[in-house]
């Protein structure tokens, strides 16, 4: 084989691996845009859970101050214990329908706890992936000289 052929070859070589790291490249970085949309939306469901949950201490400070308010009118009012009875009753039911809602709601919020946590571990994955991938790359590129090498230092 001539020395012309011998380079060619040798340049065909070094191209098909550029193209390849080319290739490693562009998935590596589909990877890391998917990993930012999957971040972002798990800020925007952490917001609306969080938003969910101040709704609910709201909700739960104004039946705590509903609850206090009648409490007060029961013991001011002893002449209308029955009306205030069926009151109380009335209350009771909503304050059950609010605690049956606070456990669905608790529950999703687990749920969604559970998702979350997936999530990070993906995203760590992915991260240590990116890393590897990268250090390769770099490694591949400094190899080809493609790209600047750190000084080697002597001992």
């Amino acid at each position: 084989m001539s020395e012309y052929d011998e380079l060619r070859h040798r340049l065909e070589a070094v191209e098909a691996r550029v193209e390849e790291v080319v290739q490693q490249h562009a998935a590596t970085r589909n990877l890391a845009v998917g990993s930012d949309q999957d971040v972002a939306a798990l800020q925007q469901q952490r917001r609306a859970d969080m938003q969910l949950i101040h709704a609910l201490r709201d909700t739960q400070l104004e039946q705590g101050r509903t609850l206090k308010q009648h409490s007060e009118l029961l013991g001011a009012l002893v002449a209308g214990q029955v009306e205030h009875g069926g009151v109380l009753a009335e209350h009771s039911k909503i304050l059950a329908d609010h605690s049956k809602i606070l456990g669905e709601h608790s529950k999703i919020l687990g749920e969604h706890s559970k998702t979350l946590a997936e999530h990070g571990k993906t995203l760590g994955e992915h991260s240590q992936m990116l890393r590897s991938l990268t250090a390769g790359q770099a490694a591949i590129l400094e190899h080809l000289g493609l790209a600047p090498s750190m000084p080697k230092q002597s001992h």
